[in-house]
């Protein structure tokens, strides 16, 4: 399982030319482009560390063990 908010990935969640992305898809050194263009581009819009209201907050997750030919069961 993986979470993230995928900054600075090259898997086209973020669309080129919108919202004023700062690396491009083909940039074999996107993440850090992203992280170059903080105090410029996306820090200030983060409002973080003053109110913290940009994280990504988790508040539980579910897992399900699915065998075949059984019910699931949720793991713990």
């Amino acid at each position: 399982m993986i979470m993230n908010v995928a900054a600075g990935g090259t898997n086209e969640y973020f669309p080129e030319g919108k919202c004023n992305k700062p690396w491009a898809n083909t940039d074999p050194h996107a993440p850090n482009a992203f992280w170059n263009s903080m105090e410029s581009t996306w820090g200030p819009t983060w409002n973080y560390p003053a109110t913290n209201d940009a994280a990504m907050k988790i508040d539980h997750v579910k897992i399900w063990e699915n065998v075949a030919d059984e019910e699931p069961v949720l793991m713990q």
